[in-house]
């Protein structure tokens, strides 16, 4: 529980769509105020970011200068950077942030980072020490889906033997840059690489490592298989075209193994044709996620489906699959108290399932110092 006076002072690192929702998000609470916010791009410089994001003007500029940032006095950083292949400029930003006595919370990566090996949480960790801060990774999925609400479900039982996991996404009506850089209308043969699909899985890998860790099951390796499904027709959709013969599905599977059997599975599908989702599934949203438990004393099925509620929420017509954005920018913003108030070092989101036999042993699961599992992907 946490009780304080004051108003959170927050800043918005990164105005784009998860950042510029969260502007809104904190417009909407008197308990939190913005106190910065840092664009990358430099026409948004000087434009008031509350504005900026639909709301009443608030008096806080956006600014392209990160000094001005680290120099500022806030309680919080919600980090909505960009995502890019080479983590190098990110990783700096953010131990700069934690060194600089502000908490960060993001949702670009860090959700399981013990994954990435020693090397990467190292700085990491020195940085929330040096300057008493908290980073917490946090988002729909990764960051609620895997994290909390196929956790919780797991709190249902006594044991867990096996955990498998489904999301199934609407893109059609995403971002144009986004569904590009995945390679919607692309021919197939473009997107085989082992370093697509690298940086394409060290999101899932570190769900199922976290969750393998949570639950204390023993997974040995993990593996992933990602296939680019074709269409039979031509669609304009989501900034791109895609015509016959080019990509216009996603279909991607990632295990967890032991003793070469999947004890912990993420089937991801993401589409623009609609038609190449398996027509056994029940489309009830487009943004669906899927739990299925087995342990003891019972198995357990759970499904979420997500819908935008409030259409000024919604930054345009072509804005369908905007549910789990939303969301997300949500997660980012529910979480500050927890990250405020936790001790220096990276934060994992809590969870009510305990992998202990005697509920008289149950201790933090950082009390025992994750390992990185192998991966291969095919």
């Amino acid at each position: 529980m946490t009780q304080r006076e004051e108003p959170y002072r927050v800043v918005v690192w990164g105005p784009g769509y998860t950042g510029t929702q969260a502007l809104r998000e904190i417009a909407r609470r008197p308990e939190l105020t913005l106190a910065g916010c840092l664009a990358y791009n430099p026409a948004k410089a000087g434009l008031d970011a509350m504005a900026f994001a639909g709301e009443p003007p608030g008096g806080v500029d956006i600014v392209t200068d990160k000094q001005r940032i680290y120099d500022l006095d806030a309680d919080v950083v919600l980090y909505a950077g960009r995502a890019l292949p080479d983590e190098s400029s990110r990783h700096e930003e953010i131990a700069t942030l934690l060194r600089s006595g502000k908490n960060v919370i993001t949702s670009t990566a860090y959700f399981f980072p013990w994954q990435r090996g020693e090397q990467y949480v190292a700085p990491l960790e020195a940085a929330c020490a040096a300057g008493g801060t908290t980073l917490h990774g946090t988002g729909v999925h990764p960051g609620w889906f895997v994290e909390r609400f196929a956790v919780t479900t797991t709190s249902l039982c006594t044991s867990v033997r096996e955990v498998h996991l489904r999301e199934i996404c609407d893109l059609s009506h995403h971002a144009g840059e986004a569904i590009a850089g995945i390679g919607y209308g692309m021919a197939p043969e473009r997107l085989g690489s082992v370093k697509r699909k690298t940086i394409l899985s060290r999101y899932y890998f570190e769900c199922i490592a976290g969750l393998a860790h949570h639950l204390a099951l023993p997974v040995e390796q993990m593996t992933a298989d990602i296939s680019y499904l074709t269409s039979n027709r031509e669609l304009q959709c989501a900034g791109v075209t895609v015509r016959p013969g080019t990509v216009g599905a996603v279909d991607g599977l990632w295990r967890g193994l032991v003793g070469g059997k999947p004890v912990v599975t993420i089937r991801e599908l993401w589409y623009l044709d609609r038609d190449l989702v398996d027509p056994e599934v029940e489309l009830v949203s487009g943004d669906m996620y899927e739990v299925q438990v087995k342990g003891l004393p019972v198995d357990v099925r759970a499904r979420a489906d997500l819908e935008t509620s409030d259409q000024h929420d919604v930054f345009g017509v072509d804005d369908r699959q905007s549910a789990a954005n939303l969301a997300t920018a949500v997660q980012l913003v529910q979480t500050i108290p927890a990250v405020v108030a936790a001790p220096p070092g990276i934060l994992l989101a809590p969870g009510f399932a305990y992998p202990a036999a005697d509920l008289r042993t149950i201790t933090s699961p950082l009390s025992r110092r994750p390992q990185a599992i192998p991966e291969i992907i095919h």
